[in-house]
């Protein structure tokens, strides 16, 4: 638990970096209202990392008790991330009319996190 507790915070790290750098960049090249949108379309990440870090959580509680149990928690954490991003970029750009272009770009670039926080999970003797 406590190594995932590091690698989640370490993964947040790394994402709250790239929105905060993608953000400046549309601050700069285009307006404010840009950089409001990348920062939503980052924060859609970061919100759905923290869903996903406390359902695996979740999940190796439960499993303890039954394992069977603890895959279905995952398998509802998939599901509940993929609707939330669907919702939170739906109302970032139909309800608070946000720039879709910086939305979209942010929250690619952030998804990319996952590719840079690579763990470890041979065997150490």
């Amino acid at each position: 638990m406590i190594v995932m507790r590091r690698v989640v915070r370490r993964l947040l790290i790394i994402q709250f970096l790239i929105v905060l750098v993608v953000a400046s960049a549309y601050l700069v090249l285009q307006d404010f209202s840009a950089f409001l949108a990348a920062i939503y379309g980052g924060s859609i990440t970061l919100s759905t990392t923290i869903l996903m870090a406390w359902r695996i959580g979740r999940a190796g509680e439960v499993a303890e008790d039954e394992q069977q149990q603890g895959y279905i928690e995952i398998y509802i954490g998939a599901v509940q991330k993929f609707i939330l991003t669907l919702v939170l970029i739906a109302i970032g750009m139909a309800y608070l009319k946000l720039e879709p272009l910086a939305i979209l770009v942010c929250f690619a670039a952030t998804q990319l996190s996952f590719v840079f926080n690579k763990v470890n999970t041979g065997y150490q003797s």
